[in-house]
């Protein structure tokens, strides 16, 4: 299935109990946005409930293609299981939506009131250049989000 916006899922299996892994993250995750004088060693922010987070790396600077990440705990037998969904933030969800709605409705102006194709072309292709800078900024603040994530709960 194609989106029209990047997102992830995944699931992992962890041999250790749900409290020891909600505490591992609660250990690195702080309620404040930005990075702290005094807080240098928290990763994350957000917040981690027993069975449920919803969490995002911190920086010292707005950063929109950060994924956000929430997640549940659920425990089993041998251990957890810990399920991932990592998608963009719902206000830069909602201004890329309503973005390439406003330029579709455009095009479509374009093309059936002033039979102009050129300006049809053009939206197309900053609706395509726009989707993809989002694509390969989210990629890439993806993967550092999940090799933080893997290495606090690891």
């Amino acid at each position: 299935m194609i989106r029209l916006l990047p997102s992830f899922h995944e699931t992992l299996v962890l041999p250790r109990k749900p409290t020891d892994t909600v505490s591992r993250l609660l250990v690195s995750t702080s309620d404040k946005p930005f990075v702290q004088p005094d807080e240098a060693q928290l990763i994350f922010t957000g917040w981690v409930r027993p069975d449920r987070f919803r969490l995002s790396l911190r920086s010292r600077r707005h950063n929109h293609f950060l994924p956000l990440v929430a997640g549940t705990i659920d425990g089993t037998n041998s251990g957890c299981l810990l399920s991932l969904t990592y998608q963009l933030f719902p206000l830069t969800r909602l201004l890329l939506y309503g973005w390439t709605v406003l330029l579709l409705i455009g095009g479509l102006v374009a093309i059936t009131v002033l039979d102009n194709l050129s300006v049809a072309f053009v939206v197309a292709i900053i609706l395509v250049v726009m989707h993809a800078v989002t694509r390969s900024n989210f990629a890439i603040q993806l993967k550092l989000t999940r090799d933080s994530i893997h290495r606090i709960i690891a």
